[in-house]
């Protein structure tokens, strides 16, 4: 797999990655630029016209990007599970920088310099860097005895749990019996880090996703699979994916 960057006049940098094998053309928006995934033996001018003919389509994914994007702001409260409250502000003392911990009880802070600007994209990912941080710290003391609850209550009998820090893979079960969950299930809603649970609860009896499998998860959820599935794919995270 390779990677280079085309500059266009409307779109500006669109990042170029090629991948042996591939057949058919791909385009997503990471960070603000458009990408596109494309076979190795594409040519530039074949590239070029790909761009001219889906430049309505590219303008679209552009503009659905920016109402997703992500932004804090001064004053921001993200609450987070076992009651904790992470709040956004402002630190006189070290400029340039980030700083986060605790304040009060269960009360954390991520603080920006007075100087650094909201709207800056490396200000966002350093906020969003400074709460997945908090999430690790968050994550040791709720996360465990939270999954083990929810075992609890459907009888199923994990060999352990695990907290670890991915975020586009939230969960996963292994051949031994070991649930691994992400620390940044504490950003959901309560019913939705218990769905996470309950979907790698269910691989302990069915360790693929049949039929059985999702028939015993919909039974876990109370007949609600396909509503929290839904919801947890529009769901909004408070950091960077």
């Amino acid at each position: 797999m390779g990677q280079y960057k085309l500059d266009d006049a409307e779109f500006g940098t669109i990042i170029i990655s090629t991948r042996r094998g591939m057949k058919s053309i791909r385009s997503n928006v990471r960070n603000g630029a458009i990408e596109l995934h494309v076979p190795t033996s594409i040519r530039y001018d074949e590239l070029c016209k790909v761009i001219d003919d889906n430049r309505t389509k590219l303008r679209q994914m552009l503009a659905k990007s920016e109402e997703t994007k992500l932004r804090y702001h001064e004053g921001q409260e993200i609450n987070c599970l076992g009651g904790y409250t992470i709040n956004i502000c402002r630190q006189q003392r070290f400029p340039g920088k980030a700083t986060f911990g605790s304040d009060t009880g269960n009360t954390l802070s991520v603080k920006i310099h007075t100087g650094m600007d909201f709207g800056d994209e490396r200000v966002t990912s350093l906020i969003s860097q400074c709460l997945k941080l908090l999430a690790k710290r968050i994550a040791a003391s709720v996360l465990p005895r939270f999954a083990e609850n929810i075992a609890t209550e459907i009888g199923a009998k994990p060999a352990k749990f695990v907290i670890g820090g991915g975020l586009r893979k939230l969960g996963h079960c292994t051949a031994k019996g070991e649930i691994q969950l992400s620390c940044n299930l504490v950003f959901l809603p309560k019913h939705l880090a218990k769905f996470i649970i309950l979907h790698e609860l269910a691989h302990l009896t069915h360790f693929n996703h049949s039929p059985q499998f999702h028939n015993l998860l919909n039974q876990y959820c109370n007949g609600n699979e396909k509503i929290l599935d839904s919801e947890l794919k529009h769901f909004r995270w408070p950091v960077k994916l």
